[in-house]
């Protein structure tokens, strides 16, 4: 085995409701046992001994993406009580007052249907009825249910499938206008309501930086695919999300992970621009062979998955 990090994202509890993904509080102090609380280094040791070439195989931190209160309200008080302190990265776009669709939408189907299956049968209910429908039917004719996200062997075929619907068929802006239409035809939904549960606030984050955690740039808008951008939209991205962040922490950040893992040359390159010195994938596939800016994570649902065995 070599060091990895931990990837955490939802939580529920509280006001913070379960859904596909999410743990609990319980779920993430079994974790930090499994993993052994003195293998998990504070992000500062981490990321010297990894400028230092000095982790050790058994070295485990913790990571959080995605500015999400969950983590606040759900994760914070864990890890206060197991004296441990992680990374959190942040998109910034949320700080402007802007929501970040991908999050809502994912709030959307959490509390407005039964479970994950019974939105996806809703949403391609729809999508069949749409000006899109002939174009999905041709391209999902010979989708490979078996080798798409094959990395990610949490995955049922229902989440692949609609990932792949999602991110190569329709793209983001196609995406967002057939779930704009579902929750705008959903009276009871209230996304208004909705946003102000969803993330960090400025206040929240810089205390979080007070208190010893480290905060990393995660881009500005979180794109569903940063890979396939422009050189030039990426580095938009991660300006905006770099000046964001160090006007709130005093600071520039020094770390990042890759929102959904999309990234190439031209992203590593402009990173080590902007003065990032330690990055994270959100899987294990480099192992100890990734770069400075490609650190393996290890999802939480792998980790559970093995603590059930």
């Amino acid at each position: 085995m070599f060091s990895f990090g931990l990837m955490l994202h939802h939580f529920h509890g509280g006001a913070h409701p379960q859904g596909q993904g999410t743990i609990s509080a319980d779920d993430l102090a079994d974790i930090i046992e499994y993993l052994g609380p003195r293998n998990v280094l504070a992000p500062d040791d981490w990321i010297e001994r990894s400028l230092a070439g000095r982790l050790e195989p058994y070295h485990r931190c913790i990571t959080l993406d995605d500015a999400l209160r969950c983590q606040m309200d759900v994760a914070k008080p864990v890890f206060d009580a197991y004296n441990l302190k992680a990374f959190f990265f942040v998109y910034s776009v949320v700080f402007e007052g802007k929501v970040e669709r991908t999050e809502l939408f994912r709030h959307y189907r959490t509390v407005r249907f039964q479970d994950v299956e019974e939105f996806y049968a809703a949403f391609f209910r729809i999508l069949n009825k749409s000006e899109y429908a002939s174009e999905v039917r041709d391209m999902v004719e010979d989708f490979d249910s078996i080798g798409y996200l094959s990395n990610y062997s949490f995955y049922s075929r229902s989440d692949r499938m609609f990932r792949y619907v999602r991110d190569v068929v329709l793209g983001r802006d196609r995406y967002f206008s057939v779930i704009d239409g579902m929750i705008e035809a959903d009276a009871a939904y209230d996304s208004t309501a909705a946003s102000r549960s969803l993330w960090l606030s400025p206040q929240d984050v810089s205390l979080l930086h007070e208190e010893g955690h480290v905060i990393g740039l995660h881009s500005h808008t979180h794109p569903t695919s940063l890979a396939s951008l422009s050189a030039e939209e990426q580095r938009s991205e991660y300006v905006a999300n770099m000046e964001h962040l160090s006007a709130l922490l005093g600071e520039a950040p020094r770390t990042m992970s890759h929102p959904l893992n999309s990234y190439n040359l031209d992203t590593l390159n402009l990173l080590a621009d902007l003065g990032v010195k330690i990055g994270f994938r959100d899987n294990m596939m480099l192992g100890p062979d990734a770069s400075l800016l490609e650190q393996p994570r290890e999802d939480h649902a792998n980790i559970m998955s093995a603590i059930r065995k």
